[in-house]
């Protein structure tokens, strides 16, 4: 009986430890599971990249516009318009204003005259915007020691103004004279203020003819706009006994203009040119 409970015991514990002994036997099916490790993606941020790069073009892209704006609002210098004074008949000159520098009345003067004003006419030309110089030269003088009389002055004065023209390039040219002319003929009144009136002389017979009447007749307007009726206008010049160039031909834009007559005061003709500095810049500087 006792050995039957052995047995018996015997056989419980192998039917108990079976399963225990199978699953760790190494049958194919018996291998541990284990979960596969997920793969760690990189992550590419393309489109972040993208709109990063494109950012910084779009900011560099401003700052160009930027400085190319600051650039355009700063009103880029004008070329200055070159004006050329010349006084053939350099030592006319001003009753009242002979009197008032050398105590005498005269309607020439070798030291009280057209050229001796420069500087001041010079002053009013660039008070509106125009470079105005001097050809420097007292042409009557050096028409007498050449022993030629006044009318050679043109002469003379071609000499010296072709050589300035080689060197240097003008906007205009003015031969500035003097009429002959009394007060009454002279002078225009405005708002209670005298001006002494201009005119210019066009050489008919020169080749540059039709231009420097176009550029005469445009700065006549000009000015009369300005102050009525203190340009006399145009007074074309031609046949026996007259120049008919007044060395017109050098350049399409030189012009003889003439400045009041012989009993002008200073301030009459300083006034004058004043006006005329303006009527040139608006007709064409602005």
């Amino acid at each position: 009986m006792l050995k039957k409970l052995k047995i018996l015991s015997v056989f419980l514990v192998f039917f108990f430890m079976l399963p225990i002994i199978t699953g760790l036997l190494p049958f194919p099916n018996n291998q541990k599971y284990e979960p596969p490790i997920a793969e760690e993606k990189k992550v590419v941020y393309a489109s972040s990249n993208v709109e990063s790069e494109k950012s910084t073009e779009e900011a560099e892209a401003t700052e160009v516009t930027t400085t190319e704006d600051t650039v355009t609002d700063v009103t880029p210098a004008m070329d200055s318009f070159e004006v050329l004074f010349v006084f053939t008949h350099s030592q006319e000159t001003y009753k009242p204003f002979v009197e008032s520098q050398e105590g005498t009345v005269a309607v020439y003067d070798d030291k009280a005259n057209l050229l001796s004003m420069s500087d001041a006419m010079e002053n009013y030309f660039k008070l509106n915007g125009l470079n105005a110089t001097t050809l420097d030269v007292d042409i009557m003088a050096e028409t007498v020691k050449r022993g030629k009389s006044m009318a050679s002055s043109y002469a003379t004065a071609r000499t010296f103004l072709s050589q300035e023209l080689k060197e240097n390039k003008y906007d205009l040219i003015l031969d500035i004279h003097r009429d002959a002319t009394g007060h009454s003929k002279s002078t225009v009144t405005h708002n209670n203020v005298g001006y002494a009136k201009a005119a210019f002389v066009i050489g008919a017979e020169n080749p540059n003819y039709k231009t420097n009447l176009t550029h005469a007749n445009s700065i006549s307007q000009a000015l009369n706009k300005i102050v009525p009726n203190i340009s006399r206008g145009i007074i074309e010049k031609s046949g026996d006994g007259v120049d008919g160039v007044y060395n017109q031909d050098l350049a399409d834009n030189l012009l003889l203009i003439e400045i009041g007559g012989i009993e002008n005061t200073e301030d009459e003709v300083y006034r004058t040119i004043a006006v005329l500095a303006q009527a040139i810049s608006k007709t064409y500087v602005n």
